[in-house]
């Protein structure tokens, strides 16, 4: 049996637990109010190297859900923002990526 995100969230609270989750295409409306509305309250910056590559993260949280859709016991949203710079073909290359979250505590 498969349980639609928003039931298997609900499940996880019924049983006195938290999730963390990684927002996707497929809840399409709570993604785009999380990209519109996200204002970022606290951030984290690292920068690694190795391997060849050079990789920039900020992660920022996120609490005030005012304007976000409603979701069960959505307390938090994180947001990645990752850049990586490298070498491909002995020519330099940069890529960029932000992904989202939620979390219910």
């Amino acid at each position: 049996m498969r349980l639609a995100p928003k039931k298997t969230c609900q499940l996880i609270l019924d049983t006195n637990n938290h999730y963390l989750g990684a927002l996707k295409g497929n809840q399409s409306s709570l993604h785009k109010s999380v990209q519109a509305n996200f204002i970022a309250e606290a951030s984290y910056t690292e920068l690694s190297k190795g391997h060849g590559r050079l990789e920039k993260r900020v992660v920022s949280l996120c609490t005030t859900l005012d304007t976000i859709k409603p979701w069960p016991g959505l307390k938090t949203l994180v947001r990645v923002e990752s850049e990586r710079q490298f070498n491909y073909g002995g020519q330099p290359r940069r890529e960029t990526e932000t992904r989202y979250y939620i979390a219910s505590f």
